[in-house]
């Protein structure tokens, strides 16, 4: 059997900075998506956290609803 031997040449430089540019290339885009992706997790919570004038509004109608003897004052009762 014939012994093959492998040896870091000119020729097997190049192929092999190309891989490892790549693979790096992949790791860094992977980074970046995985940052936008936090980042629109942490934007979503945000927004499903919010408590709207329309959520105080039907609240207060359901209130009103549940209890017909409390008196509710009008939210811009301040303005």
């Amino acid at each position: 059997m014939e012994k093959k031997t492998f040896t870091i040449s000119k020729e097997t430089l190049m192929p092999l900075g190309l891989v490892i540019m790549v693979c790096g290339g992949v790791v860094w885009i992977s980074n970046q998506l995985t940052n936008i992706n936090y980042k629109l997790d942490i934007l979503e919570t945000k927004l499903a956290d919010q408590w709207t004038t329309r959520d105080m509004e039907n609240w207060g109608l359901k209130l009103k609803m549940e209890n017909p003897t409390i008196k509710i004052p009008p939210l811009d009762a301040g303005n």
